[in-house]
């Protein structure tokens, strides 16, 4: 995986030195068998800010010869959530730049460890492969939110979609600098628009078995109580 780094000035630069060195370093091995985290959407080349990165990073490994690779189209990781606490705490509403309504594919990070731990266990794949993972269900930022509201207690929670310019200077406030967070309001922008989705139908074989409801009672929960315990 392309290990994430907030405070680069330039995410997608990093992005490219960082494939570049593991596409070198598994070439120079004879590495046999690799799994690679990408995400949904990577199969779009540009204007997808980080996605982009992992676009150019299954290139990479696609073009060593010999290498069976099994790139992991992982969706929205339900964990991205939990940057809202503090939100939630202060002001008492979850905002971000996603639309409201759209459906996402959300997934439980556990649940793309478990599944590339089973792959590199069985080795059953070979060439160049991708497989998208799409989450218990798709569920929009208005779902998500509803169900954290439920699970914290606060019934009244509500979510704001906030404009771009506005995120852009959150990110920065958050220490973020303005390259690397612009490239985020590029990904969120794809999402929005569509440009960021999935390509294969969902299935037994590309559904995961942690729900947001789950992840809210084992994590969120936890997560926004230790917070207010330290507040």
């Amino acid at each position: 995986m392309l290990p994430p780094n907030m405070t680069s000035q330039d995410y997608r630069a990093d992005q490219e030195r960082e494939s570049d060195a593991i596409a070198k370093a598994v070439k120079d091995s004879s590495l046999r068998y690799a799994v690679h985290l990408s995400s949904y959407g990577a199969q779009v080349p540009q204007g997808t800010g980080p996605i982009a990165g992992l676009h150019s990073s299954e290139q990479k490994l696609n073009a060593i010869t010999g290498l069976n690779v099994l790139h992991l189209r992982a969706g929205y990781f339900m964990e991205n959530n939990l940057a809202a606490i503090g939100m939630i705490q202060a002001m008492g509403i979850f905002g971000h730049a996603l639309t409201l309504d759209l459906k996402h594919p959300m997934i439980a990070t556990r649940d793309i460890g478990d599944y590339a731990a089973q792959r590199i266990l069985k080795l059953d794949f070979s060439g160049k492969q991708s497989r998208e993972l799409l989450g218990e269900r798709d569920i929009s930022m208005n779902e998500a939110t509803a169900v954290i509201a439920r699970g914290i207690g606060k019934p009244d929670l509500r979510y704001v979609q906030f404009p771009y310019e506005q995120v852009q200077q959150v990110l920065e406030q958050m220490g973020i600098p303005p390259k690397t967070a612009g490239q985020f309001i590029e990904m969120y922008k794809a999402i929005n628009e569509g440009v960021v989705a999935g390509r294969e139908p969902r299935s037994a074989e590309n559904t995961t078995p942690t729900s947001f409801e789950k992840f809210v009672q084992d994590i969120f929960v936890q997560a926004y109580q230790g917070k207010a315990a330290t507040a």
